[in-house]
């Protein structure tokens, strides 16, 4: 009897632990900016695997904003664009422990086919709207970097903008896995629980 209860109180130490743990590795905050923007933002570390950290937000538009926009007669289907492009979602990985720059040439979705739109976002207010499922960037970008290798590792970043519609499809998935297939074929994998469904985005 003793030793039984021994050993439910040692459970229940190990999972206070372990939910300890997870709240500081992971956060999640909400904010607004200059009356125009307001943001919800998930962000996660991680003490093992190539992937050290990432963070995934949503970008929506306050309704002032809105109204501004609209109140503009000469803009037409570029308002128009502007406003089908919110609310925005992005997401960033950052790469540890490599020794060089990091372009990312591939990203596979575990569980969610997905059609990539491959270009910079120069100025995504417009562009946006024009993203099939997700976005990223050229992994020709700063090509006559991606050869030097450095004498310490480096912390690469990498952002990748989403629809909404990827993002409900990502929703219904148990666990998220993201594979990342570098320029030089190295596989940088990402596997975690459903952060977009558990943090209600």
């Amino acid at each position: 009897m003793v030793f039984t209860r021994l050993i439910t109180i040692m459970c229940h130490m190990f999972l206070f632990y372990v939910l300890i743990i997870f709240l500081i590795s992971a956060n999640v905050e909400s904010y607004c900016e200059n009356n125009f923007f307001c943001y919800k933002r998930y962000s996660k570390e991680f003490k093992s695997g190539s992937i050290s950290r990432i963070s995934f937000w949503e970008q929506s538009m306050t309704k002032v904003a809105k109204e501004q926009i609209k109140s503009d007669p000469y803009k037409g289907d570029y308002t128009k664009a502007i406003l089908e492009g919110y609310p925005a979602y992005f997401l960033k990985f950052t790469i540890a422990g490599e020794c060089r720059a990091v372009n990312i040439k591939s990203i596979v979705f575990d569980g969610a086919e997905a059609e990539v739109s491959v270009f910079e976002l120069y100025e995504p207010s417009a562009q946006l709207a024009t993203i099939k499922d997700f976005q990223m960037g050229d992994p020709r970008f700063n090509e006559k970097f991606l050869k030097i290798l450095f004498p310490v590792p480096v912390h690469n970043t990498f952002t990748i903008a989403l629809r909404r519609r990827f993002v409900d499809k990502l929703k219904n998935l148990d666990r998220i896995k993201v594979t990342l297939t570098s320029h030089y074929d190295k596989e940088f994998v990402l596997e975690t629980d459903n952060f977009i469904k558990n943090h209600g985005f």
